[in-house]
This record gives structure tokens, sequence and C-alpha cells, in this order.
């Protein structure tokens, strides 16, 4: 669990980077995403907060859907 961590951690740096010095607001998503993914895989023991944290995960699935389509209209 730590070595993904780490990796997500070392991934963003390097797009911090790659992008001129600035974090696209997708990839906190997309890491958002990840984590409560691995939480649910680690720590499903209660029905309630499982519950809580697909409806998290169903948050950022959203916000990520407004930020393409936002992406999409300033084409």
């Amino acid at each position: 669990m730590v070595f993904f961590l780490y990796f997500e951690f070392l991934a963003l740096i390097v797009q911090y980077f790659k992008y001129n010095y600035h974090f696209p607001l997708l990839y906190f998503l997309y890491i958002g995403i990840t984590a409560m993914v691995r939480l649910i895989i680690v720590d499903h023991s209660n029905a309630v907060h499982t519950l809580l944290f697909a409806l998290a995960i169903l948050v950022m699935i959203i916000a990520l859907y407004i930020v393409h389509t936002e992406r999409l209209h300033k084409s």
C-alpha cells in the first residue's frame, strides 16, 4: 500500500515539471478516485463506510465529468 502512495507522489512530481510547474485538476481527481478504491479494497469491514466511500468516488467522477465538459466547451 505504501508503494502505491510513493508511486502516486512521484508521478505527481513528474507531471508538475512536465506541465510547466502546475498541476491539472484532473490528476488530483484521478489520484483521489484511486485512493478511495484502494481504501475500499483494504478496509471493507463496515458496510456503511464502504457505501460512503463509494459515494465519495461518485462525487469525484461527477466532478471529473464536469471538468471534461468545461474543457470541451472551451475548445
